[in-house]
């Protein structure tokens, strides 16, 4: 007698949520309801990149130097951030339900945007920042950025891949409880899933950023040609920081 033919258990997985770290999480997220103004990028006027500050003379009638005068600048306008478009795409049979197809549209979207979105930012920082300064190793990169940051009087990010995280926290750089992952100083650390294609063994330290989100748009149409029905789910973003951006590039790879 030959043994029973079952077919296999059919078990649909639950959509999982995308990672909490990295950019999203350092940064202040802008969602913008209604229409899509985000389609030519975004300016950010600082004001916190100025340079009308100093020190002065205690004798109140020492004259006054030629350098000495009290003046400054206000930031100036950044160098618009680019947007970018994340999209995310379903198709099926045109006999299942409309909703499941957008649904699985959204769920790419949402699973993979920070990740896309990193790698598009770490271009721009990578590009502002310029030559990176060398450091012999992990810990040295992170007090050279403390040093910048420190210099811009202002709270800072420290953009890295993810494959720094385990090593960091060896030697006893992360610290605090909350959310964020933070430095003794107080800098917030991104580690990025979509960084280590761009930056590698580079290290970025930027000003605050903020990520500014449109509405997700989605569609769904009916081939009948091909037989089957997609769905697309989109938003445009963009990243952004002020006033500050230095690379550290370190020796070796943990």
């Amino acid at each position: 007698m030959s043994a029973p033919s079952y077919l296999p258990v059919q078990y649909d997985a639950p959509p999982v949520n995308p990672t909490t770290q990295g950019l999203y999480l350092a940064a202040a997220l802008l969602d913008h309801p209604g229409a899509n103004r985000l389609l030519s990028g975004v300016d950010i006027w600082s004001m916190n990149c100025a340079t009308g500050y100093g020190t002065w003379d205690v004798e109140p009638c020492a004259d006054p130097g030629e350098d000495d005068i009290k003046a400054g600048d206000r930031a100036a306008v950044s160098e618009t951030f680019t947007p970018l478009v994340v999209w995310g795409y379903d198709q099926c049979s045109p006999d299942e339900d409309p909703a499941e197809i957008k649904a699985r549209a959204l769920h790419n979207v949402r699973l993979h945007e920070q990740n896309l979105v990193e790698t598009h930012f770490a271009t721009r920082i990578l590009s502002d920042a310029g030559a990176a300064t060398p450091a012999a190793d992990l810990v040295s990169a992170i007090g050279e950025l403390e040093v910048q940051i420190g210099d811009a009087a202002i709270p800072g990010v420290i953009h890295l891949s993810r494959r720094y995280a385990a090593a960091l926290d060896a030697a006893g750089v992360i610290v605090g409880s909350g959310p964020i992952p933070r430095t003794r100083l107080g800098t917030a650390l991104a580690f990025g899933s979509g960084y280590d294609v761009v930056l590698g063994s580079t290290l970025v330290a930027t000003g605050p950023v903020t990520v500014f989100r449109s509405e997700i748009f989605e569609q769904d149409t009916l081939s009948p040609d091909q037989n089957l029905r997609a769905a697309i789910a989109e938003r445009t973003i963009v990243a952004g920081y002020e006033c500050l951006s230095t690379a550290v590039e370190i020796g070796e790879t943990p």
